[in-house]
């Protein structure tokens, strides 16, 4: 990569992990909820352990399967779900849906199941941003990980306002319209290269943001309706 290059893939990498580093802060609070004080700050604790370890395990596991036919084809798709995620997650004030546990175990458990989504989006889209180069992912990674310790509650409602959550929406349909091109199956496709590479990522972002304007239109109706 030469200097712009890198400086794009270093934005696109923070900015994916902005919008994609999930709400541990929330989830942790919404499952701790019943427990008594002294435990819930073990389980605050090690639920952030937890969350830094599955990102971890699912960077090298996509890193394993990122040479497969297929895998950009499957990536884009989850970034494009990533998209209308960020929009569901704008629109929508409720506290996740985490039932009280007075056990550390099962809070633990819960709270690990709930973020699982969020980690495979966030790790995918780093592997995006980074375009396959494995000092950009592992940096990825580690820029996930003080969101996580410090808590992302303050960008999650930050980036749930308008327009920066337009952006964000078009921002992973870009990123997935990349993945697709490059995936091995698009690049032995009788299209040049270079014209899939030029064509896909802003046709990604046009999905995205159709899906994105769709749900949140569709629910505007909803509420119209309920009223």
């Amino acid at each position: 990569m030469d200097l712009s290059q890198t400086i794009g893939a270093l934005i696109e990498i923070i900015w994916i992990d902005l919008v994609l580093a999930g709400e541990n802060a929330i989830v942790l609070a919404a499952a701790t909820r019943a427990l008594p004080q002294d435990r819930k700050r073990i389980a605050l604790n090690v639920g952030t352990i937890l969350f830094v370890l599955l990102r971890v395990l699912l960077v090298y596991a996509l890193m394993a399967v990122a040479d497969l036919p297929g895998f950009g084809f499957a990536a884009a798709a989850l970034m494009l779900w990533a998209a209308l995620w960020v929009t569901m997650r704008g629109e929508s004030d409720k506290m996740p849906e985490i039932a009280p546990r007075r056990a550390l175990g099962p809070v633990l458990t819960g709270a690990l199941a709930y973020d699982a989504q969020g980690a495979l989006l966030n790790m995918t889209g780093v592997m995006g941003a980074a375009q396959g180069d494995k000092p950009f992912v592992m940096l990825g990674l580690a820029l996930s990980i003080p969101l996580l310790a410090l808590g992302s509650a303050q960008f999650v409602m930050a980036l749930r306002k308008p327009p920066i959550l337009w952006a964000s929406a078009s921002f992973l349909g870009w990123i997935a319209g990349r993945m697709a091109s490059a995936d091995s199956l698009a690049l032995a496709s009788p299209m040049p290269a270079g014209l899939t590479y030029d064509f896909a990522p802003p046709l990604g972002a046009l999905i995205a943001l159709l899906l994105a304007f769709g749900y949140a239109r569709g629910r505007k109706i909803k509420r119209v309706e309920d009223r």
